[in-house]
């Protein structure tokens, strides 16, 4: 038989907590709590406690209200300081008598006397939520001054989430008499107690909504009377017990704080034309009231009544369209059976985000519209209305945020104790990508770095948004979008807007050490914003030129002006930018970007996959091409490559009476346009390929050209020349740095035709050139081969020191470039 255990909620507010801290409650005249001090009886005895108190800010007035009830006791939570740096602590003081709590109220203003008194009084205390940083003053000095100064802690705080409260019951039952003795002396403060390293832990639900009363709790053995209760706690033999608090239980309570305060200032009035909406704030943020049977009854007929607003009316409240979707959302059984299963936050949230994200849809469909019915007004008011709902989901961000900002300090403790054991634990990264999906060079990169995360201890999430259904699938994270937006000038993309809450949430849950982001597109900003938002360190890769695309795209100086402006803001907002190439380091410089944000990215190419040995000439069968030298480019097909001149010069070529054949190798938005214009040419267009077809495409070429100015890296200049190809690139953009001139290939102005064909006719015709060419650059590539533990190794903490795996033959001033020394 188990043994019998007793229970309390020793830390809730009721309404008589009437004196915010928050300056913006003081200016409304808010309260901290509506919730009425019977209320809290009522539903702490309904969840099992034995014993009932309440603990409102420096007031025993709630804790009066029902002194007369059975199995109750006064309680407070003082406000006190530490006088030395006026740290900000609240103690929770249990059990006391009405003529002692004004002599509390007296010392309650320096924390030692605060202490010293309640020893010498003999009344039971705790130290509430002890890493709350109320008033930034904390730090593990003031830790160890609290396991010096305290014997109960409040190890389970309701509100708080679950790593503050476990790392400090992990700190102070670390403890050991030799570790008090230290802290004695360092700070001169004598310990109470016969034995101050044991220290005794309370839970309290630091409700102050009426929705949590109770969930989180103090238990003990010894409790079979409220004396015997009140003495456990002063002795520490008490445990705490129910549930941590977190970013949802806050914002929940904020939530149901702001519904009662408006009810209020509403007198009573309900939403009586929107019974739905009315239903749901009243059951949820009620109180504890509910629905009563009648209300019951009306939204039950009204649930069987046909659809009230025509389809096409555009002019309904937002109230009104919300009522609508809580209808919904209410009829769709599959969505009520998983709100059935989940916990009593894991309900609210998923409701809220499941309505915000259709209200954001809307609304935001609507603004989208090009033609609108009720002209600039329909406009602007579709505008406000997607601004008021993210005005409404602010609770969650201010929640994440409050729960998330002593991160630092949690990282500062675990050093200080030498906790966690001090071995080397796996990180967790999220990546947010919006090319996962695509077929171009970050998608590979990207691909390629998640390979490489496990040989720098390193789970590697990658977060993407997309139309497919949420859900996880492999080292990938996808969101399904709200929406989505073509991308202007390049209609075959997309941006998807992705549900940013669940984003958020996922994040959180998932307790990931940092970000990185890997395009400054929607969900770049979306993780450099969570980063910021959870305290975490966010990097990034510049990719992608966007500056010039943008200017490729639209022949606008002003938006590519824009474009870099956009680019330089969100690349500072980071703490460390990776760059592949050395041009790319200086363009983003001269622009504006901060030089110590600046950090090599290591990566090249694996020789085994890309091979001269993959040749096979047959291949060409298949495409219908006959013999002549094989001009090859790899890449995303699309204007901002150059390809437009790529086919001028290969038109060219062809007058002059070359038999070389050009063959595209990939797919984009202006392949249709290039094989429209090729028509009738040695042209061929494999369309994408697999990496393993790709090779040996490479292979079986002759001469690689990629005319591209845009490219920070230019993956397919090392690939070709790992499979025996020379090269033919820009002198503009990274790909430049990734040869040899004279040596591996040509090195041509950027935008000059007549330079382009010179270059490339010389060497399709010149078979002896091209072929010593081909045997250098193979060479040159496995020089400058690193190992699999260098790839990406300053995305995972590395030096970022890489060079060549062997000095044979390589030039000096190319290990300059590809060095952290050069940068």
């Amino acid at each position: 038989m188990l043994e019998k255990t007793y229970r309390a909620d020793l830390h809730v507010h009721s309404q008589h907590s009437n004196r915010p801290t928050m300056w913006a409650l003081r200016r409304f005249n808010c309260p901290e709590s509506y919730t009425a001090p019977l209320s809290i009886y009522e539903k702490a005895k309904a969840r099992g406690m034995d014993y009932v108190t309440i603990t409102d800010h420096n007031s025993m007035v709630g804790a009066q209200a029902i002194a007369h009830l059975p199995g109750t006791f006064l309680g407070a939570e003082l406000t006190s300081y530490f006088p030395e740096n006026d740290c900000k602590v609240h103690v929770g003081v249990l059990g006391f008598s009405e003529k002692q709590f004004p002599d509390l109220l007296v010392a309650r203003k320096n924390a030692y006397e605060l202490v010293e008194h309640l020893h010498r009084e003999q009344i039971a205390y705790f130290l509430a939520h002890p890493l709350y940083d109320i008033n930034g003053k904390l730090s593990p000095e003031m830790v160890e001054k609290f396991l010096l100064l305290f014997n109960t802690f409040e190890g389970r705080n309701g509100g708080r989430d679950k790593r503050f409260n476990e790392l400090f019951m992990q700190i102070a039952r670390s403890l050991t008499p030799e570790a008090i003795d230290r802290m004695a002396d360092k700070h001169g403060i004598e310990p109470y107690g016969a034995d101050p390293w044991v220290k005794g832990f309370t839970g309290g639900s630091d409700d102050h909504s009426s929705l949590y009363v109770a969930q989180t709790f103090t238990e003990t053995g010894a409790g079979s009377s409220l004396a015997d209760f009140l003495s456990a706690v002063r002795a520490g033999a008490t445990l705490p017990g129910g549930e941590h608090g977190g970013a949802l239980t806050l914002a929940h309570s904020i939530y149901a704080g702001a519904y009662q305060f408006f009810s209020r200032k509403a007198d009573g009035r309900s939403l009586k034309s929107c019974p739905f909406l009315d239903a749901l704030l009243t059951n949820t943020f009620g109180n504890g009231k509910g629905l009563s049977r009648s209300a019951r009854l009306k939204l039950a007929i009204s649930s069987a009544l046909p659809e009230i607003y025509p389809a096409g009316n555009r002019s309904r409240r937002l109230e009104e369209v919300l009522d609508r979707e809580i209808r919904q959302l209410l009829s769709d059984k599959q969505f009520r059976e998983q709100l059935s299963a989940a916990s009593f936050n894991r309900r609210i949230f998923a409701a809220s985000t499941y309505l915000a994200n259709r209200l954001l849809y809307h609304y935001t469909a609507r603004f989208m519209t090009k033609k609108m019915d009720g002209g600039i007004m329909d406009l602007i008011n579709s505008l406000s209305t997607v601004g008021f709902v993210h005005l409404a989901t602010a609770p969650y961000y201010i929640a994440h945020r409050s729960q998330t900002k002593g991160k630092p300090l949690l990282a500062e403790l675990r050093k200080t104790f030498n906790v966690d054991g001090g071995g080397a634990a796996q990180r967790k990264m999220a990546l947010f990508s919006d090319t996962l999906s695509e077929v171009n060079g970050v998608a590979l990169t990207i691909g390629r770095l998640a390979n490489a995360a496990s040989a720098h201890n390193t789970e590697l999430v990658i977060v993407t948004c997309s139309n497919e259904p949420t859900g996880r699938t492999g080292t990938g994270m996808n969101f399904q979008a709200i929406g989505d937006v073509p991308v202007p000038e390049y209609h075959d993309m997309q941006f998807h807007f992705p549900p940013v809450l669940d984003v958020i949430d996922f994040v959180e849950e998932e307790g990931f050490d940092f970000v990185h982001v890997s395009t400054p597109g929607p969900q770049g900003l979306l993780g450099l914003l969570i980063a910021r938002l959870l305290n975490l360190p966010v990097t990034g890769t510049y990719h992608t030129d966007v500056p010039q695309y943008v200017g490729h795209l639209t022949a606008d100086q002003s938006l590519e002006e824009t474009a870099w402006n956009y680019i330089i803001w969100f690349y500072n907002m980071l703490d460390e930018v990776l760059i592949p190439s050395i041009a790319t380091r200086d363009q983003l410089l001269q622009r504006g970007l901060s030089p110590e944000k600046v950090r090599p990215l290591p990566r090249w190419v694996d020789t085994r996959v890309f091979s001269p040995d993959l040749r096979d000439c047959s291949i060409w069968s298949r495409y219908g091409a006959d013999q002549g030298p094989k001009l090859v480019y790899a890449g995303r097909v699309s204007r901002e490559k150059n390809l437009e001149l790529l086919a001028d010069v290969f038109v060219e070529l062809q007058s002059r009476g070359s038999s070389a054949w050009l063959v595209i190798a990939g797919d984009g938005p202006y392949r249709q346009e290039m094989a429209h214009k090729l028509k009738g040419h040695r042209a061929i267009f494999t369309g994408f390929l697999s990496q393993a077809d790709l090779a040996r495409v490479y292979a079986s070429s002759d001469l690689l050209v990629f005319p591209s100015t845009t490219d920070t890296f230019g993956n397919v200049v090392l690939e070709a020349q790992a499979c025996g190809l020379p090269v033919v690139v820009s002198d503009k953009g990274g790909p430049r740095e990734l040869m040899l001139n004279g040596i591996t290939g040509l090195v041509v102005p950027s935008n000059d035709q007549a330079a382009l064909a010179k270059a490339t006719s010389f060497l399709s015709e010149d078979h002896q050139t091209r072929y010593l060419m081909g045997l250098e650059a193979r060479e040159f590539v496995l020089r400058g081969s690193i190992s699999a533990t260098t790839q990406f190794s300053t995305l995972f903490g590395g030096s970022g020191d890489w060079g060549w795996a062997t000095d044979e033959g390589g030039p000096g001033a190319l290990r300059d470039v590809l060095t952290h020394a050069a940068f």
